[in-house]
């Protein structure tokens, strides 16, 4: 087991970047401090051959051109906060409207883009803690809030912490925006990779992707993953929540409570599967719908929609503006904690 780290260059405006690989017999994996970025994650396929199974740029300046957040640490709040605003116990805060008059990802300085301080983790061999910093007013959102995020390896497994705290009443909900390929990071479609999640239920939502409240069973649906299929499968379906995002851009909400399973994902050529698994109660699944990146990929590859699936573990998207969701809200005495873990192996024959 071992922690390195060295230089990956600067960012356009000249801060430097710093990548550390983490790498025990299993898997290795490059963690940036941009964006607390997941750069790479390298295990062996079904030959004993290595494989990149995450998209990524060669270059920070990459990452910030795109606007993919690709493999990203994304908050202070994950996924949208319907009309921008949210009630606060006495207050209504407005934060910055970025898509269709909503907040997505935390408008436009959420911590995808920051430049996290990064150390190995202490009396540790393979792990590296990072922070950051999001102001009290930053888009909108009250509060100085601090986070810290753990990387470590665990046997076959990446486990990605994350811990925050504030000086004032707020809200968080932090997920982690890797781009997957089980065949290898420019291997073309990923629509051919199998797929089960742990889910009886999903959250509808309007046009715009925002929840309406409603929590809708998957059976008799194009979201029901219960039974192993491929996400091709149904994926152009003539089915509401499909059409209205091009494809799968989901929560569902996993069954249990605690750190538990969520999905189990397989390439088909490689025979590499992941395991997700999550202390939070949703699972957004995201088909890469929109990807096009203005810039190649890592090694010259090019991306393409729906070339990776993403498994954003998260609280329910708006749940500020939602009381019957889980609460998302973050005091000085109740700071936020979250687990989840991207571990790997070889599927069975």
């Amino acid at each position: 087991m071992s922690v390195l780290i060295r230089d990956f260059g600067k960012t356009a405006d000249g801060q430097p970047v710093k990548v550390a690989v983490l790498k025990n017999d299993f898997i290795e994996v490059h963690i940036l401090n941009y964006g607390a970025i997941i750069h790479r994650i390298v295990v062996p396929d079904r030959s004993g051959s290595p494989v990149d199974v995450a998209l990524g740029y060669d270059s920070a300046t990459d990452y910030e051109l795109n606007g993919d957040s690709m493999g990203a640490a994304v908050g202070r709040f994950a996924n949208r906060i319907g009309g921008a605003q949210f009630p606060l116990y006495e207050k209504i805060v407005h934060v910055t409207p970025n898509e269709n008059g909503n907040c997505l990802h935390s408008g436009l300085h959420g911590f995808r883009s920051s430049l996290f301080a990064m150390e190995p983790t202490p009396d540790t061999a393979d792990s590296v803690t990072l922070t950051a910093l999001s102001a009290d007013g930053t888009d909108g959102f009250p509060g100085n809030l601090e986070l810290e995020i753990q990387y470590s390896l665990a046997k076959s497994g990446l486990v990605i912490r994350y811990a925050a705290t504030t000086d004032a009443p707020t809200v968080c909900n932090m997920t982690n925006h890797s781009y997957f390929n089980l065949n290898g990071h420019g291997s073309g479609t990923a629509l051919g990779h199998r797929l089960t999640i742990d889910a009886d239920q999903y959250l509808e939502c309007d046009a715009h992707n925002i929840p309406t409240g409603r929590k809708l069973p998957v059976a008799g649906t194009p979201l029901d993953f219960n039974e192993e299929k491929t996400i091709g499968r149904d994926i152009e379906a003539d089915y509401t929540a499909l059409k209205n995002c091009l494809g799968y851009d989901q929560c569902f909400i996993i069954r249990d409570s605690g750190l538990r399973h969520a999905a189990w994902v397989t390439g088909p050529l490689t025979g590499i599967r992941m395991e997700v698994l999550t202390t939070l109660p949703g699972m957004h699944l995201y088909s890469a719908n929109y990807l096009e990146p203005q810039t190649p990929g890592k090694d010259g590859a090019a991306y393409h929609k729906r070339d990776a699936v993403c498994f954003e573990t998260e609280d329910f998207p708006d749940a500020p503006n939602h009381p019957d969701f889980p609460d998302t809200t973050v005091l000085p005495d109740q700071p936020y904690s979250s687990t989840t873990i991207y571990r790997f192996d070889l599927a069975p024959l």
